[in-house]
């Protein structure tokens, strides 16, 4: 009898100690990938790790980062946008082409490139909102309609160079160390905390996300509000399609934007956004943006080819979305 007890009192204290660590993992999994991540490219590449190379990484990590804050923002309210990396390649093309590195043209292609991030969005919001399009298949339609715009205005082959007010956007420091790029991530990202929790907008975001039919008895509509998020979405990936052409200088390109979407999907699931709706956290994102750039910074500074760093890199991606957000299968 005393035997049953203590072994019963054991397992109850194992079950204790497993519960306590899944309850652990699916609080705080998002950190504890990313001081694992920190310390394995410490073990593999010290050099990684220099306060040099850090803010190199997250200047690169700004640009996926605020178009990462749009998508958070549309997984919540139940939209998704696989546009924005066929949105961002059309604007920087469209600054670099329009200016072909003129000052005096600056105003005038930022104007153009917040212009057409808004329109893009409207867009892919009235698609959903008032043809009651699926949000994927809408966003896909866009893909290929703005590629196809793209390679029309290019004929395959991108020409011009960024203005220099836009290449210190880009490029440009603040006070010799701190990339302008990465504060305007930090104030977009501090803006957007702010509207989610402190405005009632932000309260309605959640809830037309959580339950749009609630939402609506008590007087809010989905729509509109969903058709705002595309909006400032647009806005987002405008603003990201700027310092991505600062950021490239004088060498505009077709390549690079089919990652932005799958990027962004994968911080903001990291992050802990669920695509049920009405739950997130663009803190979240901000942590799955720099886990996603600095795994594939270290996967390239040990010398991997390319084939093997996506194949790793995927793996990874996979598992902590499994291990670290929380979710079950059944």
């Amino acid at each position: 009898m005393e035997n049953s007890k203590r072994q019963y009192s054991e397992n109850n204290k194992n079950f204790n100690l497993q519960s306590f660590i899944i309850k652990i993992f699916q609080k705080g999994g998002i950190y504890i990938s990313l001081i694992i991540l920190l310390i394995i490219a410490g073990i593999l590449s010290p050099r990684l790790l220099e306060p040099i190379h850090l803010l190199s990484i997250l200047r690169i990590a700004s640009i996926l980062g605020i178009m990462s804050i749009g998508q958070t923002l549309l997984i919540i309210s139940r939209g998704i946008d696989l546009s924005i990396g066929a949105s961002a390649t059309l604007i920087m093309i469209l600054i670099c082409a329009i200016s072909m590195g003129d000052e005096r043209y600056t105003l005038r292609v930022i104007l153009i490139a917040l212009a057409a991030g808004v329109l893009i969005g409207m867009i892919n919001g009235l698609l959903v909102v008032k043809f009651r399009i699926n949000p994927l298949v809408g966003s896909l339609g866009v893909t290929s309609l703005i590629t196809g715009i793209t390679y029309l205005y290019t004929r395959g082959f991108p020409r011009g160079s960024a203005p220099e007010f836009i290449i210190f956007i880009g490029q440009g420091r603040i006070f010799g160390y701190i990339h302008v790029s990465i504060i305007i991530w930090a104030f977009i990202s501090i803006t957007i905390i702010y509207v989610l929790k402190r405005t009632s907008f932000g309260r309605y975001i959640f809830a037309c996300g959580a339950n749009p039919r609630a939402a609506y008895m008590a007087g809010i509509s989905s729509s509109r509000i969903l058709f705002y998020v595309y909006m400032i979405s647009g806005l987002l990936t405008a603003l990201s399609a700027i310092i991505w052409a600062g950021y490239l200088k004088s060498q505009p390109t077709l390549i690079g934007g089919e990652y932005y979407p799958l990027d962004s999907l994968t911080a903001v699931i990291i992050g802990g956004t669920t695509f049920a709706g009405g739950k997130g956290s663009i803190v979240g994102t901000i942590i799955g943006v720099i886990i996603i750039t600095l795994l594939s910074s270290l996967l390239n500074m040990i010398g991997l080819v390319n084939g093997v760093k996506v194949i790793i890199q995927g793996l990874i991606i996979m598992l902590m979305v499994f291990a670290y957000t929380g979710r079950k299968t059944n």
